[in-house]
């Protein structure tokens, strides 16, 4: 049954700078949280809240599948009526008040968000669902900012598994062993992404009803990461042992960072007129 529960996406957007104000030291984990650096905080939200957002969540049906090679995943930036408090989630993490909370505890002040959810969204996986490694587009559909940050945002409340469907963090590439972060329900994590944030999503193999539901925000900014300027595009590799899945990746990688880096990112802007580009904000 789905809920019934409306929240504002202001409301919302208070509960969370509520939280993230009341922890101290946020800084200096994420300072000291290694290479890819990031965050957990768990218990995010009123826990009253996250689970009508687990029940509010659109069904799989109501969503599209993204499947390929490096991917398996249902997603969506649309929203039917009863999910509206899934869509004011999403975009209460789009409000100045939180973006200047994070910019805060992360220390980058010309942080900006991404209210046209170019690279945002929703998503669920099941049985069969993964994502290889990979490091996220460098920059925003107009190659003007750097992406920053991914803040993924956990609601499945029937969610019980630490290894399947977790999010992986290579910080010494995939040569060395995974930080494995469970999908743990109402928990947000948020991480660097730049040129050597490696990041995936261990496949789930198991038959069960339950689902991996995510809320996907990420936050850009003028300057660089390191000081310099570069750009790339998605760029997935193999999982440690897929070698031959890891040279067909790399070389689509490498295709399509070229051709994005000389006619720019001709497609997402077709797709934000049509698709990604809301009015709510």
């Amino acid at each position: 049954m789905k809920s019934n529960l409306f929240v504002s996406k202001e409301a919302i957007a208070k509960e969370i700078a509520t939280k993230l104000n009341s922890i101290e030291g946020l800084p200096v984990v994420w300072n000291q949280s290694g290479s890819i650096k990031y965050l957990i905080i768990d218990n995010f939200l009123p826990e009253s809240v996250a689970y009508e957002l687990f029940m509010s969540f659109p069904s799989n049906d109501n969503m599209t599948l993204r499947q390929g090679t490096q991917e398996k995943k249902y997603i969506s930036a649309e929203f039917p009526p009863d999910s509206s408090l899934v869509e004011n989630c999403l975009y209460a993490f789009q409000e100045q008040p939180v973006i200047d909370c994070i910019s805060k505890i992360c220390q980058i002040p010309d942080l900006q968000g991404d209210p046209e959810l170019y690279a945002g969204g929703i998503s669920s996986m099941v049985e069969g669902c993964f994502l290889n490694p990979h490091i996220d587009n460098s920059h925003d559909r107009f190659q003007k900012k750097y992406r920053r940050l991914n803040l993924l945002y956990y609601v499945s409340a029937d969610w019980d598994s630490d290894a399947e469907g977790s999010l992986q963090l290579w910080p010494n590439g995939l040569k060395g062993e995974p930080i494995t972060i469970p999908s743990k329900f109402n928990r947000l994590v948020i991480m660097a992404t730049d040129k050597k944030s490696i990041h995936s999503v261990s496949k789930i193999s198991r038959q069960s009803e339950s689902r991996r539901l995510c809320i996907s925000n990420y936050y850009f900014s003028i300057t660089s990461p390191s000081n310099n300027s570069y750009y790339h595009s998605t760029s997935f590799y193999g999982f440690p042992g897929e070698i031959l899945k890891n040279c067909s990746l790399r070389l689509s990688s490498i295709t399509r960072t070229i051709i994005k880096s000389l006619t720019g990112d001709f497609f997402g802007v077709v797709l934000s007129k049509g698709h990604f580009r809301r009015n709510k904000l």
